[in-house]
């Protein structure tokens, strides 16, 4: 076995140290359904070195929660605080705990810990019912000042907090300029029933301010210091309109008010940002100016693309040099300093492409095939995998977890461990081994193991594939590539909006492909892999025909949609001058990990690779 990959051998045999215990443990369970008596205290002890005897743990507390004690709780949250059921066998406590009204008990319980919302809220209504007044309110404000509605679990201790004094006018304020922010119009005027006589008047001139930042310049009423708080929530909400006209009016409220650095900064941000896209802008000098002095590399990122679509290599030799230094050496923005380098620069431009060709990604390859070089699968170098006990403990629990079917638990327990690197690349290779690859691709990038390329890259649902590229005509390596950008390889997956399966088909997508080709459709079968690769690659090989044969395009088109590909050519930039201008950011990055994991998966597969072909290098985008 190497000293990284625990294989399918190293599973079993961990899975088979604990087959015993499993069956104790199962029947142990059984009894506490009855109740925890004298059988199931035997089971109990004869399980103390099992890895999920924490689950039964919880199982036992879960099942007493009128009875259980303080000390109990904390005691098994101390014992379990490496795995998630801690978080949720304390949630159930609280939450039983608070509908009794054992508010000393809640405040025990949730002392010195990390709370989500629910149990911070929790927390502050027995404070609150303990005459704990000001260390309840420290937690409330904390929560209420948001710019939406709060969870639902907040809402008892709320009312409680409302009857008892409510949140102060400074509170109110800060709550409405983060609902500002949100434009929540429904939120400002719900904040008017806790505003002070002295208030109100303000909360109408922001909430005003939201609906017509146009008015920025005109006078309001109340405090001076409330007065700036309009004006700056005035200029950003116009900022999105017409930057532009934000610029002039800012000009005037600064012979008006003295506004702070940070309240300055606030402005500036969101009218250099849409200057950068809209008609309407502010004066480039004042861009210019402005974006060195806020050093926020998105911006600066957005300004350096508008240089490479204009072609003004001069501008983009000023605009770098605003990068971090991080920012700088990422293998895009080394790229396009080679690509804008000015006279003199020859020597030193050649030997950093050189260098940049030698490793793997789409900038990469767009070097090496600059210079003419072989693409590469780059540096293979990665961190050891942790071998500590706490490493030990999660691979046990989620081989445990995954052999008695609990699947949910075991990815909870799989996921709940990844902030640790060490931790991720040991669970990326148990993953591999189990056959989770979507979960091993997701861990070797926590891990950032970025040359572990065969988890990252790992070749799954060959035949599916292979009968897919069959029928469509297309490589097999190209439509994996694809899958492997859009789900990570996972059969199950279903993104926010409905896209389905390996290859994320939206259902009205796949429904006007499958009549297309004569396939019968059902969405059901969107999430069996034969069924999905077969109509996604149908769905792709008629966008390629589309924009005849230009893969660029087609995954642009794949991912944002023909409408908006069309929009974007306008026939007068290279391949990659158009790949890096890209308006949607997804979209820029998915073409560009395509194109490079097909790549990679040729490479792997031994064939010839290339990045671009020349049709599409030579065609004007």
């Amino acid at each position: 076995m190497s000293a990284h990959t625990p294989s399918a051998e190293r599973s079993a045999e961990l899975s088979d140290a604990f087959a015993d215990e499993r069956i104790i443990f199962q029947s142990a369970v059984k009894e506490l359904r009855s109740g925890a008596g004298p059988r199931y205290e035997s089971r109990r002890a004869a399980l103390n070195n099992y890895p999920l005897t924490i689950y039964l743990d919880a199982l036992a507390i879960e099942g007493n929660l009128h009875d259980v004690t303080s000390d109990s709780v904390r005691a098994f949250v101390e014992s379990a605080s490496n795995s998630p059921v801690a978080a949720r066998t304390l949630r159930s406590v609280v939450r039983h705990k608070t509908a009794d009204r054992k508010w000393q008990t809640v405040i025990d319980v949730t002392d010195g810990y990390e709370l989500s919302t629910e149990l911070q809220c929790h927390r502050a209504h027995a404070l609150l019912m303990t005459n704990q007044a000001e260390r309840a309110t420290t937690i409330l404000t904390h929560v209420w000042v948001v710019g939406q509605s709060q969870i639902k679990a907040c809402d008892p201790v709320f009312s409680e907090w409302y009857r008892r004094s409510g949140p102060s006018d400074e509170v109110v304020w800060s709550r409405a300029l983060k609902a500002a922010d949100a434009r929540n119009m429904t939120l400002l005027r719900y904040l008017n029933r806790f505003a002070s006589t002295g208030l109100k008047p303000s909360l109408s001139d922001l909430g005003a301010m939201v609906s017509r930042p146009d008015r920025v310049t005109q006078k309001t009423r109340g405090a001076i210091v409330r007065q700036q708080d309009i004006a700056v929530a005035g200029i950003k909400r116009l900022a999105r309109v017409n930057p532009g006209r934000a610029f002039e009016a800012l000009q005037q409220l600064e012979r008006r008010f003295s506004f702070s650095d940070e309240q300055m900064r606030a402005m500036h941000s969101p009218i250099v940002r849409h200057s950068l896209f809209a008609k309407s802008a502010a004066p480039i000098e004042w861009l210019m100016s402005r974006l060195p002095a806020l050093g926020d590399d998105e911006l600066t990122e957005i300004y350096l693309r508008s240089t490479i679509a204009n072609a003004d290599w001069e501008a983009f030799r000023i605009a770098f040099q605003w990068l971090s230094v991080e920012k700088q050496a990422t293998d895009e923005w080394r790229y396009w300093r080679v690509m804008a380098a000015g006279p003199g620069e020859a020597t030193r431009s050649e030997a950093e492409l050189n260098e940049l060709a030698s490793g793997r990604g789409f900038h990469a390859y767009l070097a090496a095939e600059a210079l003419g070089l072989p693409l590469t699968l780059g540096s293979h170098y990665h961190a050891q995998s942790s071998t500590d006990a706490e490493a030990l403990e999660v691979e046990q629990r989620v081989l445990e977890l995954n052999a008695l079917g609990m699947r949910w638990e075991a990815t909870s327990e799989f996921r709940s461990a990844l902030s640790d690197p060490a931790i991720a690349l040991r669970l990326a290779d148990l993953a591999a081994a189990l056959g989770w690859h979507s979960l091993a691709i997701e861990a070797a990038a926590a891990a950032k193991a970025w040359g572990r390329l065969d988890l990252r890259f790992p070749m799954v649902f060959a035949s599916e594939f292979q009968n897919a590229s069959q029928e469509s005509g297309l490589e097999v390596e190209e439509l994996i590539a694809i899958a492997r950008r859009e789900s990570a390889l996972s059969p199950s997956a279903v993104s926010e909006v409905g896209a389905r399966g390996l290859m994320q088909l939206m259902p009205s997508t796949a429904r006007l492909t499958a009549r297309k080709h004569n396939y019968r459709y059902s969405r059901s079968r969107l999430m069996v892999p034969s069924y999905n690769t077969a109509v996604g690659a149908l769905y792709y090989r008629d966008l390629l025909t589309r924009y005849e044969g230009n893969r660029l395009q087609a995954l642009a088109a794949y991912n944002a949609g023909p409408n908006r590909v069309r929009r974007w050519i306008n026939g007068d930039m290279s391949a990659a001058r158009w790949v890096d201008t890209i308006p949607f950011k997804e979209t820029r990055e998915y073409v560009r990990a395509v194109m490079a994991y097909n790549v990679i998966y040729r490479l792997k597969a031994g064939k010839p690779a290339q990045l671009l072909s020349q049709a599409e290098r030579d065609y004007q985008y």
